[in-house]
């Protein structure tokens, strides 16, 4: 089988959102669960409610790219604080989608060049690399998510992590 965008951003974005799934399932059994939504790493960076906020949001934005829909129009730059509950929906929501993306759709969408949203900007460029792109900030996000986690003191190891990884 020939590797492609679609087993590298879909089924590796679905492994990256089953491991933040996965390390909030573990934050939910720490006596201070209810605190750590709106934990950070350090005060002048975003919570971990926002790392599943943007994890999310930035696989629906590179899927709109990849498949000619409509891209989400979500505010990402205010910090959000959500219930486990919701977070899991947004996890949930953004693995449906990928589960759902149509791969040869995909395909036929990835060399294409057009304008995607980046910030409050929008620049031209092909899938392949707007879901590079996205996908280097789903991995940025579901890290810090994690490293707020071991910081809150949630028992976490490596292999809580690359375990989604080892799956086929």
């Amino acid at each position: 089988m020939a590797y492609t965008l679609y087993e590298g951003f879909v089924l590796q974005t679905k492994r990256a959102l089953s491991t933040l799934s996965h390390i909030l399932q573990k934050a939910e059994e720490h006596p201070n669960a209810a605190s750590l939504p709106s934990s950070r790493l350090h005060d002048d960076m975003k919570t971990l409610s926002y790392q599943v906020f943007a994890a999310t949001t930035q696989t629906r934005l590179a899927l709109a790219k990849l498949t000619a829909g409509s891209y989400p129009t979500d505010d990402t730059t205010k910090d959000v604080v959500f219930t486990y509950e919701e977070m899991y929906i947004l996890i949930d929501k953004a693995l449906e989608a990928l589960d759902t993306a149509d791969k040869e759709v995909i395909l036929e969408h990835a060399e294409a060049i057009g304008p995607v949203p980046l910030g409050a900007h929008t620049q031209d460029m092909s899938g392949i690399t707007f879901a590079c792109i996205m996908q280097a900030n789903i991995f940025f996000h579901v890290t810090t998510a994690y490293g707020i986690l071991r910081k809150e003191g949630v028992p976490l190891g490596k292999v809580d992590y690359i375990l989604p990884f080892a799956t086929s």
